[in-house]
């Protein structure tokens, strides 16, 4: 199954007619190029928004695969690991739990845990956030996706191999690994050997170009990573989570283009 990432901030969505006909603009776009779902980074779950989110999405006949939690950080200051905003991060994140349920889809945990810092007590309380987390998500029968982030971006989990150890030691039943190309190219010695070594937790899959342009815009060789991932037997979503370049438009005909001829779309 392939996915388009999309991420919108919420509630401003929602703000004005103009927003909201944009976001249904984007759903047709999609639509058209033949893609199965969408993957929406939300930054409240304020229920009235939700229905009117899930309302849009399933008129256009497509699925929600992922809801990502992104912007309860970047456009809300709230993060799992800072001790003020902590307990109402945790609070937000359940609250999409609740939804990602509804829509039978993944909840992914990405920059909430917060950005570049001094590390002190913050490894602490995301451990214990995650667990919260996983223990709300696991009641819910909900798909956790945490995904290692670079180091350009967080102090926090870089690795599929720190996020793997973390949910080891904390026996996180709920939680899987996310694998973004973007990042592992980064961070990761061999792209190949970390999907190799991670494949029986690999929850979601995220893949932008080098440059976090769309497919065919960078180095990466994402066509053979993407079969690999088929080899190994993932069944599971794979989402585009690239810059809109050169535009948006754009961006979604030649994802859509690069997975058609691959043979994924």
């Amino acid at each position: 199954m392939v996915s388009a990432g999309l991420g919108f901030r919420i509630p401003r969505l929602f703000e004005t007619e103009s927003s909201f006909t944009e976001f249904r603009d984007a759903l047709t776009l999609i639509k058209q190029h033949g893609f199965l779902g969408v993957e929406l980074n939300l930054g409240t779950a304020n229920q009235g928004a939700l229905r009117r989110i899930h309302g849009e999405v399933r008129q256009q006949r497509l699925r929600i695969a992922a809801v990502g939690t992104g912007q309860v950080f970047v456009a809300n200051g709230l993060s799992l690991t800072d001790s003020a905003t902590r307990e109402r991060a945790v609070a937000t994140v359940k609250g999409l739990t609740r939804f990602a349920s509804d829509e039978e889809a993944v909840l992914i945990i990405g920059m909430v845990r917060g950005g570049v810092s001094p590390e002190g007590d913050r490894m602490k309380l995301l451990r214990q956030s995650l667990v919260e987390c996983d223990e709300a998500a696991a009641e819910l029968e909900v798909r956790i996706a945490l995904e290692p982030i670079n180091r350009y971006e967080t102090s926090l989990l870089n690795t599929a191999a720190e996020v793997d150890t973390l949910i080891r030691e904390e026996k996180l039943a709920a939680t899987g690994v996310l694998l973004d190309t973007f990042h592992m190219n980064i961070e990761e010695q061999s792209i190949e050997r970390t999907i190799r070594a991670h494949h029986a937790r690999i929850t979601h899959f995220h893949i932008a170009d080098s440059n976090r342009w769309p497919p065919g815009n960078g180095h990466l060789r994402l066509g053979q990573l993407l079969k690999l991932l088929e080899d190994l037997g993932y069944d599971r979503w794979v989402s585009t989570e690239s810059l809109p370049k050169p535009d948006s438009t754009r961006a979604v005909e030649e994802t859509a283009h690069f997975l058609t001829t691959n043979r994924f779309l």
